[in-house]
């Protein structure tokens, strides 16, 4: 049953914002590509892993040098609009390939939904408030995280977030 929920809510997050038509036979083994950054769900092609010099190349001479030039990014081989970070390892992705206006939800989504915890205005932990908007949005505790979100799921999340906040 617990596969099944699994694999509708994966379902559900590939009917939403992207162009990847595939069956549930390798619905999982993808849908895992594109939240470590190997697979840009938007061309449906293979990415690479580079610095922020690659990313913001505008910014390179700035004095002195942004630390963000320094940590990895997962890029998309055929648009260098679709892009994702790290973790501190340089290695594991926050999440998917995100286009601007995915970068944009993403960070307006945290803006409304990490006060809610942060300032334990809401929730008493971090754990908490995730569980909350896991619940809310009827989506497994693991795939529920503004890095893996659609346009969609974002605009979702950031909407239950505002009205739990009136």
């Amino acid at each position: 049953m617990k596969f099944l929920l699994i694999l509708l809510t994966v379902a559900r997050l590939f009917s939403n914002n992207t162009n990847i038509f595939i069956n549930s036979s390798t619905m999982n083994e993808t849908y895992l590509k594109i939240t470590q950054g190997q697979i840009c769900p938007y061309c449906n092609c293979a990415t690479k892993l580079v610095t922020g010099d690659e990313i913001y190349p505008h910014r390179i001479h700035e004095e002195p040098r942004p630390k963000f030039l320094d940590k990895k990014y997962y890029l998309c081989t055929q648009n260098d609009d679709h892009y994702v970070g790290t973790y501190a390892d340089n290695i594991t992705s926050l999440g998917r390939l995100a286009d601007k206006t995915l970068r944009q939800l993403k960070h307006e989504g945290h803006n409304v939904f990490d006060p809610l915890w942060k300032t334990q205005s809401h929730f008493e932990s971090q754990k908490a408030a995730y569980d909350w908007l896991s619940a809310k949005m009827q989506l497994p505790l693991e795939f529920t995280h503004f890095g893996m979100f659609t346009d969609e799921q974002c605009m979702e999340a950031i909407r239950y977030c505002r009205e739990i906040s009136l």
